[in-house]
């Protein structure tokens, strides 16, 4: 029952699939007009031959009538020239529909990725994205390229060659007509055992993808705690799986596309070489030579079109097997367009009464309230697992809360168009991230309203004109993949400096300075201060000596806000904040 679902789904999306040609119809309209003459042209030729070795060349007195014998020898070269013509030209249309339609769904399939929600992301790994962009993609164009071309081409000989045998003798039609359903079992067979090796090539290679990215970006990990081994091990199961499956699809080829139909076609041609010698020999039914060369010549194209057939039949499994992937990815749904878009954002953020969980019965808040006025500080403290970058998470709406609203000017954030309101945030993480580039494109964003001197300006803004001055191309400075040519506190200031330029009206610090140096955290301390000035800031704070100006800290231990107050009121609480202060004291007084 599973199978049947799966070739339902896949069929499906094969037909889904065939919609796409409309981004190309004057292309692929070429071409189909191309491959017709193509095979028309092609079997035109051995139809010359054969009338000249039956018609005009006579047993005894030779050339009938020279002036004709030279007009068809003249009407088979063209033949043969214009073919090429044809067939050069549809394989450039082709070739033209297939890069079209495949760069509209490589612009489809990212600019859908882009709208996901982030928790789409927690259970795909970002090698399985990359792999449907690139291969899923590339094997939706031999589609469009070499498939349905070939498959077309094919059909188009075999009836064009059942129908001229069937024209000049109906005994050699029924000898054709012997391989029928041999051909019809081995393309049975062979489409069967293709789709299953081709799903399982797929999936392999998707995984394949996917570890050969994770262990790229933990090579630090990986060879620090000397695990390069294991690591090469594990890759090497996954690639050996996959190299199997190919081996398996390489040996279906092989027997299918190439020794079953070459053996079924040598058969062929012994039958009606038999039939021809005895027809002969008897004087019965006499078959002139021209119609035996025809018939050698037409089963001989025949059977290399069915070869190719079958060849592709592989490819079109291969192609179900992408659009069920790319299909799968593009159904997947994306974050809404709807939703109130408000005029002006002012800053007031409140959670009422939220509960949230990643996994179910995995609680990670529990009731969680609290309201900061706009304008404000606020800062969230707690031990690893407590909650607080998940109230981050679900104030973006990366996440819905499962219970309770999460509030912006007194408005549900389920309410309002999610895009519209991150227009008005910014975030400062742990970890900044840096995209290739430079220093400018990394601050703007390539926004077209923000330029280099805007750029400049905020990251002096935030502290960051000693590091400005120290670099020879200044903003201009070339950022390679992820920045890793600057220390954490450029990277981190560079990313303090993108939050400025944005210019939000809520601003998120997610432990932004916890792993810098004491001196830069200096810097970094001033960028805050530079950042924070008139806006709704909501700090996720590490070092707890970055928090004393925040106008309320809330504590948060296992899910659930334990203490609320500013730096004075809490420390003279004594509770779980003051004996936290008083531990990282500590730890900084033995620190060398």
């Amino acid at each position: 029952m599973d199978d049947q679902n799966h070739d339902k789904k896949s069929r499906s999306g094969l037909m889904r699939l065939v919609r796409y040609a409309h981004f190309a119809v004057r292309p692929l309209s070429l071409g189909f007009v191309l491959t017709m003459l193509t095979v028309g042209l092609d079997l035109a030729g051995p139809y010359l031959i054969s009338r000249m070795l039956d018609r005009e060349i006579i047993v005894g007195v030779g050339i009938r009538d020279t002036q004709i014998f030279v007009t068809m020898i003249l009407l088979y070269a063209t033949t043969v020239l214009l073919s090429l013509i044809a067939r050069y030209g549809g394989n450039v249309s082709n070739q033209t529909a297939a890069n079209r339609i495949s760069v509209v769904m490589q612009r489809e399939i990212f600019g859908h990725v882009q709208k996901m929600p982030v928790s789409y992301f927690d259970t795909l790994a970002a090698g399985s994205v990359v792999s449907r962009v690139t291969n899923d993609t590339k094997a939706v164009r031999v589609f469009f390229t070499t498939v349905l071309s070939q498959l077309l081409m094919a059909l188009m000989f075999a009836l064009g060659i059942l129908f001229g045998l069937l024209s000049i003798d109906w005994r050699l039609f029924l000898i054709a007509s012997i391989s029928f359903p041999v051909l019809f079992f081995l393309f049975r067979d062979f489409q069967r055992k293709s789709l299953n090796y081709s799903r399982r090539y797929r999936k392999g290679i998707s995984k394949l993808n996917a570890s050969m990215n994770e262990n790229i970006q933990g090579i630090e990990v990986i060879q620090a705690f000397s695990r390069e081994r294991d690591i090469y091990d594990s890759y090497s199961n996954i690639n050996d799986t996959v190299f199997r499956n190919g081996l398996g699809m390489t040996r279906l080829h092989s027997y299918s596309g190439g020794n079953a139909t070459e053996t079924l076609n040598y058969v062929i041609l012994a039958i009606a070489l038999l039939y021809f010698g005895i027809s002969n020999i008897t004087g019965t039914n006499v078959v002139p030579i021209g119609h035996l060369y025809l018939f050698i010549d037409y089963m001989i194209r025949f059977f290399g079109q069915m070869n190719r057939a079958m060849q592709n039949l592989g490819n079109l499994e291969r192609a179900r097997g992408a659009a069920d992937h790319i299909f799968e990815l593009l159904d997947q749904e994306a974050l809404s367009d709807e939703g109130q878009v408000l005029d002006r954002v002012e800053g007031d953020v409140a959670f009422e009464h939220v509960t949230f969980a990643y996994k179910k019965d995995e609680t990670v808040l529990k009731d969680v309230s609290f309201s900061i006025p706009r304008g404000l500080t606020a800062a969230f403290v707690g031990q690893t697992g407590a909650g607080k970058s998940t109230i981050m998470n679900l104030l973006f709406s990366f996440y819905e809360p499962g219970e309770g609203r999460v509030l912006i000017d007194g408005n549900d954030l389920k309410t309002l168009n999610k895009r519209a309101v991150r227009q008005h945030m910014a975030i400062v993480t742990q970890e900044p991230f840096l995209f290739t580039g430079t220093i400018e494109s990394n601050i703007t964003l390539n926004r077209h309203d923000l330029g280099p001197e805007a750029a400049q300006t905020a990251l002096i803004e935030v502290g960051g004109g000693t590091f400005l001055a120290g670099l020879d191309e200044g903003i201009k400075t070339q950022v390679r993949e992820r920045g890793k040519e600057f220390s954490a506190g450029e990277r981190q200031l560079i990313s303090f400096a993108r939050a400025l330029a944005q210019d939000p009206t809520v601003l998120i610090l997610d432990e932004a300075t916890s792993h810098i140096d004491t001196e830069t955290e200096q810097i970094i301390q001033k960028g805050v201060e530079r950042l924070s000035k008139g806006r709704t800031t909501l700090i996720i704070a590490h070092r707890l000596s970055t928090i004393r100006d925040a106008n309320k800290i809330y504590v948060l231990d296992q899910g659930k806000i334990v203490e609320q107050g500013n730096h004075a009121e809490l420390m003279a609480e004594s509770g779980i904040f003051a004996n936290m202060v008083e531990m990282q004291t500590r730890q900084n007084l033995h620190r060398p």
